[in-house]
Order: C-alpha cells, then sequence, then structure tokens
C-alpha cells in the first residue's frame, strides 16, 4: 500500500532528541500511512542501535561519515513514495494535529507546493527563522548590516525573518525552515532535489526559491505548532557554524543572482557577508582569547609592581629586555600546563602549575645572565603576586558565575511536575532514588483541578496549568518537568505559553524512558555507575585544600583569642565528643557548650589545623551509633550538611550515600569553597 506521508529524519549525534522526535510521530498519525527514513550521519551516541532496538520500522540510511543535511535528504528522497514529504529535524517536537493539519492543506491548495507550521523555541517564544524571505541583495544587506534587529516591525527592513507580519496569522512566504517542512513529491520531482553543495544552512532557502519559480506557492500555517531545540545537531563547534551559514549566503548570491544586479552592488554585498563573517570570527577569537589576554595585563601589571616594591628607584628602561622575557615564559609556561585550554580556562590547577615552572624557568634565566641577577627577587615577588592573582580572578568567575560549573551546588533547583498520571508518579520517585541530582520536588500541577489539593506519594497536586505562572512566581521555581504518559503535546504547548516569560526550564521525561531532556541538556537518571564517581585528589588540589585549612584555622583562632576569656566567664565549657576518621580511628573533637553562640565551634578549628578534619568533608560519624566509617575526611561543614541544612530536615542514608558519591566526583577546591560559602551565608 502506497503510504499517505514519508517523513525523512536526518540525524547527527542526538539520540535523546530523535528518540523524543519519533514518539511524538507516533501520536501524531492518527491513520495516516506513514513511512519513516532516518538518515544517520556516522552518528557516535548509539543512534543507530537505539532505532533498530525500540523503531524497527523506520528505514534506517547509514552513512560512515557527517555528508551534510542536503546530501542526507537526497539519500531518503530518491526512496520515499508518499505524495507528501515532511523534512522534519530530530530536535523538533510536533503536536498530534501537524502532520494531519498540514497535509490537509496541501489536499485544499493544489498550487501550494510546501507549507510549514509555527516553530516555538523551548521557553515558549516564537522562532523568527521559521519563515522568511529571499535574500536579495538588498534583503541580504539589511541582514547584515543589523537594520532587520533595529527595525524589525518595518516592511521595509524587517523583511529577512518577516518579523513585521503577525507570527499567529496565515501568510503566503517565499522560505520556511528546513527543521519542518512538508512539500509535494512531484514538485520535487520536477525542479530537483536539494542542491548538495549546500553542506549545511542555505539548502532549504534554495529549495524554496525554485518551488516558486516553478510557479508554486509557499504558506505559513500557525494553526499546528512544534517546538524546535534549534541547533542541538550542530552547535559542536562555534566556528563551523560561521564558516557554513556565511558560505550558503554566497553559494545562493552567486548562484541565482549573478545576472541580475550590477556588478558594483554584487561586489558590495560579497564584501558586506564577508566583513560581517570576519567580526563574527573575530568576536568568537577575542572569546576564545579572553582569558590570555586578562592573564597578560595581570602578569605585566605583577612584574611592575614587584619591581616597584624590591627596586622603587631604579627606572623600568633597566628591565627592557627582562621585562618582556619575564611576561612571554610566564604565559608559555601556563599555556603549556594547559590554562588555556578548553577545560582549563577557568580552574585554578593549570595556574598553580604553570606559574611554578614559570618561576623555575626566570629564575634559572637570571643565573646564566649576570647582569640580569639583581631582579631575582623580582622574580620571586612576580610568582607570589601572580599566582595570587590569576588564581583569584578565576576563583571569583567560577563562585560568582554558576553556568561555570557543570553542576552548581550553589541552591537546590526547584522543580514541579506536570501530569500526576502513573508516568508523574514514577518520575517523583526515580527523582527522589536520585537525590545527587540537584531537584527539590515542590508539588504536582494538573490540567483537572478536581485533582487539586491531592496527594501523590505525599507530594501535593498545587494548581491547574493555567495558573502555572503565578504558581512559578510563588513557589520561585526553577524548572518544569512534563510526564508524557497523561499529557499531550498540544496541552505541553499551552502550559508553555501560559509560563512563557517567567524564565523556568522546562524538561520533558518521555513515556518510560531514563532521561530528563531539556533545552539543550539530557540528563539521565537511571542507576549510578560507582566508578565514575570516584575521584581522588591530586597533589595539588590537596595541597591546596590543606593549606586553606591551615590558614583559615590559623586565622579564626587568633582573631577570636581575645573572646575565650570572656566566653569562659560567662559559663562555656568544653565538651568533647568522640568521631571515626576516615581511615578508622577514633579521635575526639571538642566543642564550648552555652557561653556565646557563634563562638561554638572555635575549639574544632584547633582539630582542623592539627588536621584532623577539614573545614569541607563528611558529617561526623559517632563510633556509639555505626560501625561505619566515613569515605573521606570529616568536616565542620559539606554537601551533606549543606544540603540537610536547605532542605530543613535530616536526610536519610540513601540520600547521605548520594551525596557522598556526588562530593567524590565531582570534589575539587571550588567545590569546597562553593559549599563553604553556601554554607556561611
Amino acid at each position: 500500500m502506497q503510504p499517505d506521508l514519508s517523513i525523512i529524519i536526518v540525524n547527527y549525534n542526538v539520540k535523546h532528541f530523535l528518540e523524543q522526535c519519533l514518539m511524538a510521530i507516533e501520536k501524531a498519525r492518527h491513520g495516516l500511512q506513514v513511512e519513516i527514513f532516518v538518515v544517520d550521519n556516522a552518528s557516535v551516541d548509539g543512534s543507530q542501535g537505539l532505532l533498530k532496538k525500540k523503531f524497527p520500522y523506520v528505514k534506517l540510511i547509514e552513512n560512515h561519515k557527517n555528508l551534510g543535511f542536503s546530501k542526507a535528504n537526497n539519500q531518503a528522497l530518491r526512496q520515499a513514495n508518499a505524495a507528501y514529504i515532511l523534512m522534519l529535524n530530530p530536535d523538533t517536537l510536533i503536536q498530534e494535529d501537524t502532520l494531519i493539519t498540514l497535509k490537509k492543506f496541501l489536499d485544499e491548495h493544489p498550487q501550494t507546493g510546501a507549507v510549514g507550521c509555527k516553530l516555538i523555541n523551548p521557553d515558549g517564544t516564537f522562532q523568527i527563522a521559521c519563515r522568511r524571505s529571499i535574500p536579495t541583495p538588498w534583503i541580504a544587506f539589511t541582514r547584515i548590516v543589523g537594520l532587520s534587529k533595529i527595525f524589525p516591525k518595518s516592511p521595509v527592513f524587517g523583511k529577512y525573518n518577516l518579523t513585521y507580519l503577525d507570527p499567529d496569522l496565515q501568510h503566503e512566504v517565499d522560505v520556511l525552515s528546513g527543521s519542518l517542512m512538508m512539500v509535494r513529491k512531484d514538485i520535487i520531482s520536477r525542479i530537483g532535489y536539494f542542491d548538495e553543495d549546500y553542506f549545511m544552512y542555505g539548502e532549504d532557502i534554495d529549495l524554496c526559491y525554485r518551488i516558486k519559480k516553478a510557479g508554486m506557492k509557499v504558506f505559513y500555517v500557525p494553526t499546528t505548532k512544534a517546538i524546535h531545540y534549534k541547533g542541538e545537531s550542530t552547535k559542536k563547534g562555534e566556528f563551523p557554524f560561521i564558516s557554513n551559514f556565511y558560505t550558503a549566503m554566497l553559494l545562493f548570491i552567486n548562484k541565482h543572482f549573478k545576472n541580475h544586479y550590477s556588478i558594483v552592488l554584487k561586489l558590495l554585498l560579497i564584501a558586506g557577508i564577508y566583513i560581517r563573517a570576519a567580526v563574527a570570527y573575530l568576536y568568537l577569537m577575542f572569546k576564545s582569547l579572553l582569558p590570555s589576554l586578562i592573564d597578560a595585563v595581570l602578569v605585566v601589571a605583577c612584574i611592575y609592581l614587584s619591581i616597584k616594591i624590591w627596586l622603587p628607584h631604579y627606572s623600568l628602561e633597566r628591565f627592557g629586555v627582562i621585562y618582556p622575557i619575564y611576561t612571554v615564559i610566564w604565559l608559555v609556561s601556563m599555556y603549556l600546563a594547559g590554562a588555556y585550554h578548553a577545560r582549563g580556562k577557568y580552574h585554578i590547577k593549570p595556574v598553580l602549575n604553570g606559574t611554578l615552572f614559570g618561576l623555575l624557568l626566570n629564575a634559572t634565566f637570571t643565573y646564566f645572565f649576570n647582569q640580569f641577577a639583581y631582579s631575582r627577587v623580582v622574580v620571586i615577588i612576580s610568582f607570589l603576586l601572580i599566582t595570587a592573582v590569576l588564581s583569584t580572578w578565576r576563583l571569583l568567575y567560577r563562585v560568582l558565575i554558576p553556568q561555570a560549573m557543570k553542576h552548581s551546588l550553589s541552591k537546590l533547583r526547584r522543580v514541579i511536575i506536570v501530569g500526576v498520571g502513573k508516568e508523574g508518579e514514577r518520575i517523583l520517585k526515580k527523582l527522589r532514588t536520585r537525590p545527587d541530582l540537584p531537584f527539590e520536588i515542590c508539588g504536582f500541577v494538573d490540567f483537572d483541578e478536581n485533582n487539586i489539593g491531592k496527594e501523590i506519594d505525599g507530594t501535593e497536586v498545587l494548581a491547574t496549568t493555567e495558573n502555572i505562572k503565578d504558581l512559578i512566581r510563588v513557589e520561585k521555581i526553577d524548572d518544569i518537568i512534563f510526564s508524557s504518559d497523561r499529557l499531550t503535546n498540544v496541552q505541553i504547548l499551552e502550559t508553555i505559553a501560559n509560563a512563557q516569560g517567567s524564565g523556568v526550564v522546562f524538561r520533558i521525561v518521555p513515556h518510560k524512558l531514563e532521561f530528563i531532556i531539556a533545552k539543550s541538556v539530557v540528563d539521565e537518571f537511571d542507576s549510578m555507575p560507582l566508578l565514575d564517581f570516584l575521584n581522588v585528589y591530586d597533589p595539588v588540589d590537596s595541597m591546596v585544600k590543606r593549606f586553606i585549612d591551615i590558614f583559615v584555622s590559623f586565622l579564626v583562632s587568633t582573631v577570636t583569642a581575645p573572646l575565650v576569656l570572656i566566653n569562659w566567664l560567662i559559663g562555656a565549657r568544653l565538651i568533647s565528643d568522640r568521631i571515626i576518621t576516615e581511615k578508622g580511628q577514633i579521635k575526639e573533637i571538642m566543642q564550648y557548650k552555652r557561653g556565646i553562640p557563634f563562638l561554638k565551634n572555635v575549639p574544632l578549628f584547633w582539630h582542623i589545623f592539627k588536621g584532623t578534619i577539614s573545614l569541607v568533608g563528611a558529617e561526623y560519624i559517632n563510633p556509639h551509633t555505626t560501625t561505619r566509617r566515613p569515605v573521606y575526611k570529616s568536616g565542620i561543614t559539606g554537601l551533606n550538611q549543606l544540603r540537610a541544612k536547605q532542605k530543613k530536615k535530616q536526610l536519610t542514608q540513601q540520600e547521605k550515600d548520594y551525596y557522598d558519591l556526588y562530593y567524590l566526583r565531582n570534589r575539587s577546591v571550588i567545590t569546597d569553597l562553593q559549599i563553604l560559602i553556601k554554607s556561611i551565608f
């Protein structure tokens, strides 16, 4: 039997989004005979195995390298049998009525060659790139110089993305997004397939342009819509994106407007494209080099300050040669230590290793060149200043900007679950067994107002989706998790629309799957592999942690010393307690009983100074209550202590075990400082 619709999906390393996409298609079939092609461009995330196991009916085309969007689509287009073909990105979530609505439109409008629907971003906002104009030289010019952004509502300047048109009204347009476009097979047979000169970006513009040149129309129909997690399969590198985008624009202009405009106009336009691309490249390069540029300025300043401290009467001209040599050696040393690699830009350890190596090189340099021997002390002072200053700005960045950490320990993310069916209850139970995930479940939301006030496994149904924005504001919600068994995609989209502008993160758990999909993150929440959690401190981290313990304990003990007598006079007494150390030894620790409240833990800082406990560590374990021992050194505060304080209740043993494993996996000086700061404030 000939299918009613052929769906073509080009996949590249977005397995979880692909699975969600295919499940949404199943909900949207409504009796249609649908054939689905997935063209996999050499994914390495297990996409092929997923399709063979869970979606065996999908016609899988496996490529051995990434052929790009156009070639991959053409592979399936040549095999498609239906009269209508839907080109669909894997990072889309269609509504239940999307397939029917678009097919019906083509049935009723025989002069329409292609139709697309309203696309929205994961935060509920309209995705303006889902309908566009042909980029003639003028329209391309307004886009390149930014006039389309400055005057989005102007029909003269806002044509590139048609921002002057109401996104909720149907319009005939020039271009649809290739992420979701339904076309007639016969028009594709007449005008040809995608132009394979386009690797990625621009191929949808080219195809729509040829459809219109063939006398057919292109329509935007907002009566149905879909979420598009834009760029999930193509954001692996920003430089390739820029290259592909501007190359595609040049290719389109040279192909279609070669003989339509004057040579001067085309040269100006091409020059504008190159200038815009160059600016984009320079901006990305500046972002990439920013840490090294900051370091260069600070290294120069530290060396200058060192000279003024040790040799205040010397002219800088006497350091005319050695000044730049010192600077270059320190910067090169930090580069070799990994301080400017992608994973080390904002970490302290590469700075410590690099500055120490630079110290050795610069100090050795002065021994070989006697004329510079007077600068050895300057080298040592410079080393101390550079290490302190460069470490400090990275520390501030890591602490003040939570996005710098993969998992911020600054607070728990407050979550509501939408949907009170069996899947919602399953999600609740799963999250409760995974306290390492930074979620605090605040309640349920449902479409049925009769469910308000009910409790699902001890968690209350707080409101309906109509009032979700008020609930987000009152309860300070950070994340919304949708359960997919009780909700239709239409209801999910309506909920997102109701919550639009609230700043929450929307997450979807596809039915009976073991992961949560957010805008650009997939959080697994099946069993945790313990081996991945064990993270042994390396010598540098251990040394820095111990140094901080000694420094802080000495400082606190010194500052509070004058208050000890006062504390004793008003009734404070030392009491002892026994704890089990990480080595299985039994040690005594002392605290004040009664007296000034904030001095209660001051005696513990003596134990920190001795190394019995740490500032940040595991919970104290009393040998009288259990035979267990902590897996790492106990501390005044720690992740378990912090989470118990945040939740305002005692943690279960299972929660404590998970937080211990989480700390072992993520422990570092930065993690300790985050926990310490949050515990204080």
